[in-house]
């Protein structure tokens, strides 16, 4: 794959950025309560995946596309189910005018 310099540039800076934005999931995730894991290292993959695509990307090659942009799809698919999942099971708030109100008997 034949890149311009200038872009070549702009996905290494991109994913210089991505590292930084994966080294704050990582360490978000180690501190994140025991229930509450999945999400955060969901995040961490999705950042480490996006650094290997970048770089892949600014070094032109066109193999790593091919192996990472699969794996960044499940990762970006099962953060987007889980995330529907927990939509769903979240309760939702009564409506206004709803329940028992003060001093009715």
């Amino acid at each position: 794959m034949d890149l311009p310099d200038w872009i070549r540039r702009i996905f290494f800076v991109f994913a210089a950025v991505q590292l930084l934005f994966t080294y704050r999931a990582a360490h978000l995730a180690r501190r994140a309560e025991p229930g509450r894991r999945t999400d955060p290292w969901l995040e961490v993959a999705d950042h480490a995946v996006g650094v290997v695509l970048s770089v892949g990307l600014a070094l032109g090659a066109l193999s790593v596309l091919v192996v990472a942009a699969p794996v960044l799809l499940a990762v970006l698919s099962w953060q987007g189910i889980r995330s529907a999942l927990a939509r769903r099971a979240a309760p939702t708030a009564p409506a206004p005018g709803a329940g028992a109100a003060p001093g009715d008997d």
